[in-house]
C-alpha cells in the first residue's frame, strides 16, 4: 500500500512522531474500509455471515473479523469472498485513496445527473441514452466519469433492446389472443409502463449506491 501521499493530504504531520504513525492510521483505514465492503455486499446480497462463510469455505470467525476490522484479510480471503458475492475482487481490495467516498462533490453531482438524465427516454424514444451520452461526452477527459457513465449508459442499451424486444412479441402475442377471446386485448401500453418503472427502480439503485460501484451493474455486459 502506498502512503507516500499522506504527508501532502494532511499538512499538520509535522512532528516525526505523527510521522511515524501515519502509516499505522491509513493501514487501520484500509481494514475498517475491507470490512465496511464486505459486510456491505454480504447485505445486499441477503446473506447471513454463517451463510456467506458456507458459500465461500471459508469460517465464520474470519467473516467476523473482516467485518469487525481486526483484520485485512489474505489476498486468497478477499478473492475468495469476491467470488462467493458475486463482485470482483477490487471492489474489496481496492486502494483507499481510490475509494467512492473521496469523490469531489462536483463530480458525484454530475454523476447524479447523469444518472437521473436517462428519464429523458419517458418523453422521447431513445432520449434515455442518447442524452446521457452527451453529458458523457462533455466529461471525457474525466476517468471517474467515464467509468461510472459507461456502465449507466451500458444498462440503459440493455433496457432499450429489451423493451424494443418485447415490444415486437407481444403484438403477436396479443393477436393470437385477441383470436382466442375473440376481440381485441390491449396490453401494450401497460407492458411499456411496466417496462419504465422498472428501469426508474433501477435508476434509483444506481444513485443510492453512487459514489461506490453498483454490483448491478458490474453484472451486466458492457457495451461500452
Amino acid at each position: 500500500m502506498n502512503y507516500a501521499f499522506i504527508n501532502s493530504f494532511d499538512p499538520n504531520l509535522d512532528t516525526p512522531m505523527e510521522r511515524k504513525q501515519a502509516p499505522i492510521l491509513m493501514a487501520n483505514a484500509a481494514t475498517d474500509q475491507i470490512g465496511e465492503r464486505v459486510k456491505k455486499y454480504r447485505r445486499l446480497r441477503n446473506l447471513s455471515q454463517e451463510e456467506l462463510a458456507e458459500l465461500s469455505s471459508l469460517s465464520v470467525r474470519t467473516i467476523q473479523r473482516l467485518e469487525k476490522g481486526e483484520s485485512i484479510g489474505s489476498p486468497y480471503t478477499l478473492r475468495t469472498l469476491a467470488t462467493s458475492l458475486q463482485i470482483s475482487p477490487d471492489e474489496l481490495m481496492a486502494p483507499l485513496a481510490a475509494s467512492g467516498p473521496n469523490l469531489h462533490p462536483t463530480t458525484l453531482k454530475y454523476l447524479l445527473i447523469l444518472n437521473w438524465s436517462a428519464l429523458a427516454g419517458i418523453v422521447a424514444p431513445l432520449a434515455n441514452i442518447i442524452l446521457p451520452a452527451i453529458l458523457l461526452w462533455r466529461r471525457r477527459h474525466d476517468q471517474t466519469v467515464q467509468a461510472h457513465g459507461r456502465q449507466m449508459i451500458s444498462f440503459q442499451i440493455l433496457w432499450t433492446l429489451v423493451t424494443l424486444g418485447m415490444m415486437l412479441v407481444i403484438p403477436l402475442l396479443l393477436t393470437g389472443l385477441s383470436m382466442l377471446v375473440g376481440g381485441p386485448f390491449p396490453m401494450f401500453i401497460p407492458v411499456y409502463f411496466i417496462c419504465l418503472i422498472v428501469n426508474v427502480f433501477f435508476l434509483f439503485r444506481i444513485a443510492l449506491h453512487l459514489p461506490g460501484p453498483s454490483p448491478f451493474l458490474n453484472r451486466l455486459p458492457k457495451f461500452l
